[in-house]
C-alpha cells in the first residue's frame, strides 16, 4: 500500500487535485504558485524520495478562523500543501477500502454522494417517520480519539508505514499566534484526509442504526438527523445515542439537539423541514424550503461579492459576477419550495447591482430604483431566479 502511494502516478494525480482546488499555505509560506514555478516534476521526485526512505515528517498545522453563523468563529488547520499531496495520495488509496463499508446513510464528503442526497432522503422519511431526533455533536473533529480512530483504521489498513503517516498527521503540532500546541484529540478541520477520518469515526453510529427498520438516520458528516415513528421511540432514540457517544468519547450539543415533530420544523442540509396544510390537496404535507442561515449566507456572498468589484468596472462584469452566484444558489435549492425564497433573492440581487450602478456613475442620490428598475438588470443578463429553478 505504501508502495501505491509513493507511485509517481499516484503522487501526479494527488497534485493535479490539491493544486486544482487551490487553498492558502502553510507554516512554510510554499504556495502552489511558487511550487509550479520550482518545478512540479522536481517537487514530486524529491517528495517520493522522502516517502521512499521513510524521511518525511509532517509539518505543523496553521490555524485560522472562518466566520461560523453570526458571531462564531470556526478553526481550520491548513497544513502545508505538501503535506497536503500526501494525504490526498494515502486518501486516493485507502478511500475505496473504507468506502467497501460505509452505508447509504451516511452521505459527506463521499465519492458520488452529496448534500441534496441526504436532503431528499429526509424529506422521504418525514412522510412516514414524523419525530425527528435533531442531532448535534459537540466540538466533533475536536473532540475524535486519536486510539480509539487508530484503532478503527487499522481494521482495514495494515500497512504499518500508512498507519505511521496518519498517525503524524493527527499529532501534528497547530501553530496560533506563534505558539505551536501539539493536540491530544481530534483531526483539524482544512486537512485533505480529515473527511475521510471523521466519516470512519461515525461509521461506529451508521452501523449501529443502519438495521433497524423503525428508525432512519440520515448522516451528513456530523450532521446527523433520527426520523422515529413516536415520540417515545424517538426518546429511547437519543437516551441510547447518549451511551453510543459516550462509548466513542463524543459529546451531545444538549442545547442543540432537541425532539422534534414535524409540525414544528427542524433544519438539516440547507433546508428548513416542516408539516403544513396544503389548501390545494386539503391535508397535510411535508415541504422543505431554504433555511433562514441560507438565505443569510447567500445575500453575504452576493453583496460581497458585488462589493470587491472595481467601481470602474462595466455593468456586464457585475452581472456576470452575481449570476454566478445565483446559478449555484438555484441548483441547490430547485429540489424544494424554494419559489417565495428566490423572489427575495432575485429582489436583492437587483438591490446590491442598483447600489454598484450608482457607484459606478457618481450618483449621491440614493432614490435610484426609479431610474434603474429591476426590468434595466434583467434587460441586460441579470438571471429571474424563479426561473433557474424550473431548469
Amino acid at each position: 500500500m505504501h508502495s501505491q502511494v509513493c507511485n509517481p502516478q499516484t503522487l501526479k494525480e494527488a497534485w493535479k487535485r490539491v493544486s486544482a482546488k487551490g487553498g492558502a499555505s502553510g507554516v512554510d509560506g510554499q504556495t502552489i504558485a511558487e511550487i509550479k514555478e520550482y518545478g512540479v516534476e522536481k517537487f514530486l521526485a524529491e517528495l517520493r524520495n522522502e516517502l521512499g526512505s521513510d524521511q518525511y515528517l509532517a509539518d505543523v498545522i496553521r490555524r485560522v478562523y472562518i466566520p461560523k453563523g453570526t458571531n462564531g468563529k470556526r478553526p481550520l488547520g491548513i497544513p502545508t500543501v505538501k503535506d497536503r499531496v500526501v494525504q490526498m495520495a494515502v486518501k486516493m488509496i485507502t478511500e475505496p477500502l473504507f468506502e467497501a463499508d460505509f452505508l447509504d446513510c451516511s452521505l459527506g464528503f463521499r465519492p458520488r454522494r452529496n448534500n441534496r442526497e441526504a436532503a431528499q432522503l429526509v424529506h422521504k422519511y418525514s412522510n412516514t417517520h414524523r419525530w425527528v431526533v435533531d442531532v448535534d455533536l459537540k466540538n466533533y473533529f475536536d473532540t475524535i480519539d486519536h486510539d480509539k480512530l487508530m484503532e478503527l483504521v487499522r481494521r482495514r489498513v495494515g500497512d504499518k508505514r500508512i498507519l505511521w503517516l496518519i498517525k503524524q498527521w493527527l499529532e501534528a503540532g497547530i501553530l496560533e499566534d506563534g505558539i505551536v500546541t501539539t493536540p491530544e484529540r481530534g483531526t483539524p478541520q482544512g486537512g485533505v484526509l480529515s473527511p475521510l477520518l471523521s466519516n470512519i469515526y461515525l461509521h461506529e453510529i451508521d452501523k449501529l442504526w443502519h438495521g433497524n427498520p423503525s428508525v432512519k438516520l440520515v448522516r451528513f458528516a456530523d450532521d446527523m438527523v433520527l426520523l422515529c415513528k413516536s415520540e417515545a421511540q424517538a426518546r429511547w432514540v437519543l437516551e441510547t445515542l447518549r451511551g453510543q457517544m459516550e462509548a466513542l468519547k463524543l459529546t451531545l450539543n444538549e442545547e442543540k439537539t432537541k425532539i422534534r415533530h414535524v409540525r414544528e420544523a427542524f433544519d438539516f442540509v440547507g433546508f428548513t423541514y416542516r408539516e403544513t396544510r396544503s389548501g390545494k390537496l386539503g391535508r397535510l404535507v411535508r415541504i422543505k424550503y431554504p433555511r433562514a442561515k441560507s438565505m443569510q449566507k447567500i445575500r453575504d456572498k452576493i453583496k460581497s461579492a458585488v462589493k470587491e468589484i472595481p467601481t470602474g468596472k462595466e455593468l456586464s462584469e457585475a452581472i456576470s459576477v452575481v449570476n454566478r452566484k445565483l446559478r449555484g444558489w438555484a441548483e441547490y435549492f430547485k429540489i424544494g419550495n424554494s419559489y417565495k425564497a428566490a423572489l427575495e433573492i432575485t429582489e436583492f440581487a437587483c438591490e446590491q447591482l442598483r447600489i454598484f450602478w450608482r457607484r459606478h456613475k457618481n450618483r449621491k442620490n440614493t432614490q435610484c430604483s426609479r431610474i434603474w428598475q429591476n426590468r434595466f438588470f434583467y434587460e441586460r443578463g441579470l438571471l429571474y431566479v424563479p426561473y433557474l429553478l424550473k431548469n
